[in-house]
Formats: structure tokens, C-alpha cells, sequence
């Protein structure tokens, strides 16, 4: 890597030395240095342009990491916490022989099948 900006820097400086050997042998100054003016003012242009750049994902980076990551993880784990809630919750409605009444399903067999029994019952009893 070093390698190529010695022979990069090297070219640079063969290109200015030939300019101003050319300079000197022809007399005109002013074309090479309006040149170097106009490359100037581009590569200022330039260098602006990555400044703005940079400073704006900066603050793009800034506003995602410090704003948006903690709200966004923060309604991550409320809705991780109310699945956990609801799902312990009716696991220990399980393990203690809770049933949430319902009009379809097993729970509600159940109970009609408790009120057929005592029906029966009484029409024994009688």
C-alpha cells in the first residue's frame, strides 16, 4: 500500500516538474495556473460535499442509534412481557386446575357433562 502512494506522490511531482519545464521553455504561465485554480476550486467543492455528507449521516447515525434502537427495544420487550404475562399466567391456571370458561372447547364439555350427571342424579333420586 505504502508502495503505491510513493509511486502515486512520485508521478505527482514528475507531473509538476515537467509543467514547469514546460512553463519556462514556452512563457505561458497562466494556463497551467488557471488549470491548478479550476482543480482547486473543484476539489474544494468536493471536499465541502463529503464534509456535508459526513456530518449529515452523522447525525443520521446519532438519531438511530440514540433515539430510534431504545423506543424501537423498549416496545420490543413491553410486548415480550405481556406474552410471558399471559402465557404464565395460564400456565398456572393449569398446574392449578383453573379453567377459563368458554362456549366452545373442552371446558364447556365439561360442564355440561357435570349438569347432565346431577340431572341424572336427580331423576334417580326421585
Amino acid at each position: 500500500m505504502t508502495t503505491i502512494f510513493f509511486i502515486g506522490s512520485l508521478i505527482a511531482i514528475f507531473a509538476m516538474i515537467s509543467t514547469k519545464i514546460l512553463q519556462s521553455y514556452t512563457g505561458k504561465v497562466y494556463f497551467t495556473s488557471s488549470v491548478f485554480e479550476k482543480t482547486d476550486s473543484k476539489i474544494y467543492e468536493f471536499i465541502g460535499f463529503c464534509v456535508y455528507k459526513y456530518n449529515r449521516y452523522k447525525k443520521i447515525t446519532k438519531i438511530f442509534i440514540f433515539e430510534f434502537l431504545p423506543s424501537y427495544m423498549y416496545e420490543v420487550l413491553i410486548k415480550l412481557k405481556d406474552y410471558v404475562a399471559k402465557r404464565y399466567y395460564i400456565a398456572g391456571d393449569q398446574f392449578r386446575g383453573k379453567r377459563m370458561l368458554r362456549n366452545k372447547g373442552s371446558v364447556s364439555n365439561f360442564l355440561k357433562n357435570i349438569t347432565e350427571d346431577k340431572s341424572k342424579n336427580k331423576k334417580d333420586i326421585v
